[in-house]
């Protein structure tokens, strides 16, 4: 006869009473092994149920985003759930939910254990960065105030979050404002008449005209020039201009200016130099002007403002310099040494290069005035708008010369 116990039932009738035949030591050892293989089938049994469970769970998760709202509580407190596949699962819901699960994932930040910590987080950086920024349900705002009114280990996340969608939405912002037609870049500004290369944030004809595009200028850094062109100018706009963080110049230019454009402008922190060329201005926008926050300059070109509003300005603000313009341009620089002025620069398409002035002509007169430095060469020259003539005499190799031409409008390089 067999040693073995031919069935389940006499297999564990056989372990339990080794009385029958054969060795008790194999029967013991029989008992031993088939209690270990029942474990492991139960084991591998209720593993593969749990398994099988999530991987449905997350193919359907894939056909579409939750709508639930009653679903992002449940979801929250599985972040902590004892099963990697659970917490996954409420990770991808909680990010599909969008914006609606950002208050929950923020107390979850604040209050739950440091897996739930970081997965809460780590969600809000994807709801943050996956959609334009004033569309994230207040991700960014949360995670700022998590960072300052939390301590210990939600702070250091937060923190660290937050520096994750500062950077992300810095280097996306260049390509949103380029894709909508505004330059973003180093190029020639030119400010007070004169120019050299800047970071500069120009808007004008080349803007697609979606309000919505702007919001990211918030985002870039390092730019402290903007240059806003035509029907570009509207208050709407001026306003997200004054939101770039490094803002110092701006010019408007050939624009129709209101009052509540100007008023737009008292929102920026800082403004060192407001230049306004060719933009139809109102006596009482003398008014508005005095309040902006302006700290270094203020050049008016081809305005339409009186002199004499001007001349008050320059009372009202003292301690800033003030260049006032009718707007005619002759196109030349100088050096403003030894009691004369000589050329030492034309610009390209200016009056100056038209008429034939050239590079070391020394100018002595401009109509009736006596030119000896360059500041009285600009101060003859501001006095006219553009398409006034005007006749100047200059010095060429020693020999006296004269000539009129037609003073133009400042154009940007």
């Amino acid at each position: 006869m067999s040693n073995h116990c031919p069935s389940t039932a006499s297999r564990q009738a056989c372990c339990l009473h080794p009385s029958r035949k054969g060795s008790l030591l194999l029967s013991a050892g029989l008992c031993f092994g088939l209690l270990v293989q029942n474990f492991v089938i139960a084991d591998e049994t209720s593993s593969k149920l749990i398994v099988d469970q999530d991987a449905q769970a997350s193919q359907v998760l894939q056909v579409g985003d939750p709508i639930e709202d009653q679903g992002i509580d449940e979801w929250i407190q599985q972040l902590g759930h004892e099963n990697y596949l659970r917490r996954e699962r409420a990770s991808r819901n909680l990010v599909r939910s969008g914006s609606k699960a950002v208050p929950a994932l923020a107390t979850a930040v604040r209050t739950g254990d440091l897996e739930v910590v970081e997965r809460a987080a780590s969600a809000m950086i994807e709801i943050a960065i996956a959609v334009p920024p004033r569309e994230d349900g207040g991700a960014f705002d949360l995670l700022s105030e998590l960072a300052t009114q939390t301590v210990g280990r939600p702070a250091s996340i937060a923190r660290g979050a937050l520096s994750e969608v500062k950077t992300f939405r810095s280097d996306q912002a260049k390509k949103s404002l380029t894709r909508a037609g505004v330059f973003v870049g180093l190029a020639t500004f030119s400010i007070g008449a004169q120019s050299r290369q800047r970071m500069l944030v120009e808007i004008n004809e080349n803007w697609n005209r979606d309000i919505e595009s702007l919001q990211w200028l918030e985002w870039i850094k390092g730019y402290d020039n903007a240059r806003i062109e035509g029907d570009a100018a509207k208050v709407e706009v001026i306003r997200e201009v004054t939101k770039i963080p490094d803002l110092r110049s701006v010019i408007l230019a050939d624009a129709v200016i209101d009052g509540d454009a100007l008023n737009a402008l008292s929102e920026v922190d800082r403004l060192d130099t407001l230049e306004i060329q060719y933009s139809k201005l109102q006596e009482s926008h003398g008014d508005l002007i005095a309040a902006l926050p302006i700290r270094a300059s203020l050049i008016l070109m081809g305005t339409g403002l009186s002199e004499e509003r001007a001349d008050r300005l320059k009372e009202e603000l003292p301690g800033l310099q003030i260049q006032y313009r009718r707007g005619g341009f002759l196109g030349v620089m100088c050096i403003d040494n030894f009691d004369v002025c000589e050329i030492t620069g034309i610009q390209e398409g200016s009056a100056a290069e038209a008429a034939g002035l050239i590079r070391g002509d020394i100018i002595t007169m401009v109509n009736d005035r006596e030119i000896k430095h360059f500041r009285d060469l600009q101060n003859a020259i501001n006095e006219h708008v553009p398409g006034d003539e005007v006749q100047v005499q200059f010095q060429r190799g020693g020999e006296s010369k004269s000539l009129s031409l037609e003073l133009r409008r400042y154009q940007e390089k």
